[in-house]
This record gives structure tokens, C-alpha cells and sequence, in this order.
């Protein structure tokens, strides 16, 4: 059993990991993992049916509510009895020491939205918080997982990849351009090429990146 003071944290980007007090577990089945980052990412309660739905499309809705109990009840023995929270209705997380990287990446971006000045100003809190989001986005969203009997499920990862990629995108964007007023061309190099990382094919991204060489003084990589 999980002490009232543990932190369950969860690492979904990148290859999901599980750790209880800074511990690696393991989660038995492949559905318990999809069902603790979906209840996790979502961040609000969910009906039994709609999570029968979503990881068991294929089953009748009595079928399902049975594998959703047996999932529901390995994870609890995963993550110690805490956080999982099941009535006859609904599911949810217990939101009290539970920490995940998605939600470490997004908050920090949000503090960057209600930051509010000048569009043309450059703000160290918000260089320093733009910083703290890239930090925790070191892998795509639940990298190398999926469900082959699922689609539902791989429908709504494929969908919450695509929007924290767009997220990421955006954030390194601000930072080559915070960088880059600050005449700070190293990071914002290094902030470029992870940009275009994320789409070879983007322009502006390749435009910024010879930019940043020429002012850096290397014209053989600028061209």
C-alpha cells in the first residue's frame, strides 16, 4: 500500500515509465499503461463505458466492463492501492501526488501565455519557462507504444502526439527568437535544429538555422 505522502510520477513522454517515490514499476499489461496515461492526460473523470469503448472496441459492453475491472484492478496493485479511484460510473486519478511530464510541459507553457507584456520584448521569466517545457519533451508522446486491438485508443495518442508536437514546435520557435534578440546564438542554434528536427521540411525552421550559422560566422553550414 502506497504512503498518504508518495508521488506517483509518470514519464509519457518519450517511452512510458512508471515511478513510485522515484522507483521504477512495472505495470503488468499493455491496457493498464493506456488507461493510467489516458486518465492522466485527459485530467478529469471518465465514464466505465466510454473507457470500455476506448480499449476494448471490439468486445460487447459486458465483455468489456469485465476487462476494465480486471485492468482497473492491476493497476491499483502497480501503483500500490493509491491514485486509482473507481466507482460503479466513473473512473478517475487522484490528483495528490501525481506528476507527469505532459503536465510539467504544459504548465510550464500556460505560465508563458498568462506572462503577458509586449510582443517584442524579451522576458527572462518566460525564456526561463520556455526552457523548463522543452526540458520534460524529450520524446514523442507514449514513443514505440501501441495497441494493436484498440484503434480508438491509438486514434486519440496519434491526435495528443501531433498537438504536443505543435506544442514543442511553437516553444522552440519562442526560444530562437528570445535567444536570438539576446544575441545568444548558441542556444538559440541548439533551439533551432531541435525545431527542425521536428519537420525537415519546415522553411522558416531552415531559414533561422542559416540565419544563426552565417551570424555565428560558419558559412560553409550556413550554405
Amino acid at each position: 500500500m502506497a504512503s498518504p505522502d508518495a508521488t506517483l510520477r509518470l514519464h509519457l513522454l518519450g517511452p512510458p515509465r512508471v515511478e513510485l517515490d522515484g522507483i521504477p514499476i512495472e505495470v503488468d499489461t499493455r491496457k493498464a499503461i493506456a488507461l493510467l496515461a489516458y486518465l492522466a492526460v485527459t485530467a478529469r473523470p471518465q465514464s466505465r463505458d466510454h473507457i470500455a469503448g476506448l480499449l476494448w472496441p471490439e468486445y460487447g459492453q459486458e465483455r468489456a466492463r469485465a476487462a476494465l475491472r480486471r485492468t482497473l484492478s492491476t493497476l491499483r496493485t502497480a501503483v500500490g492501492g493509491g491514485w486509482v479511484v473507481a466507482d460503479r460510473n466513473v473512473v478517475k486519478l487522484d490528483p495528490a501526488g501525481l506528476q507527469s511530464d505532459v503536465d510539467a510541459f504544459r504548465s510550464a507553457l500556460s505560465a508563458v501565455a498568462r506572462h503577458a507584456h509586449p510582443d517584442d520584448e524579451t522576458c527572462s521569466t518566460c525564456i526561463h519557462n520556455l526552457e523548463a517545457a522543452v526540458e520534460h519533451a524529450r520524446g514523442t508522446f507514449l514513443e514505440g507504444f501501441n495497441l494493436r486491438d484498440a484503434a480508438p485508443f491509438d486514434d486519440w495518442q496519434q491526435a495528443e502526439s501531433e498537438s504536443l508536437t505543435r506544442e514543442l514546435s511553437a516553444a522552440l520557435d519562442s526560444l530562437v527568437r528570445a535567444h536570438g534578440s539576446r544575441n545568444d546564438v548558441d542556444a538559440a542554434l541548439t533551439a533551432a535544429a531541435w525545431r527542425l528536427s521536428l519537420d525537415p521540411l519546415n522553411e522558416a525552421a531552415h531559414r533561422d538555422l542559416m540565419r544563426l550559422y552565417a551570424a555565428r560566422g560558419e558559412r560553409s553550414a550556413a550554405v
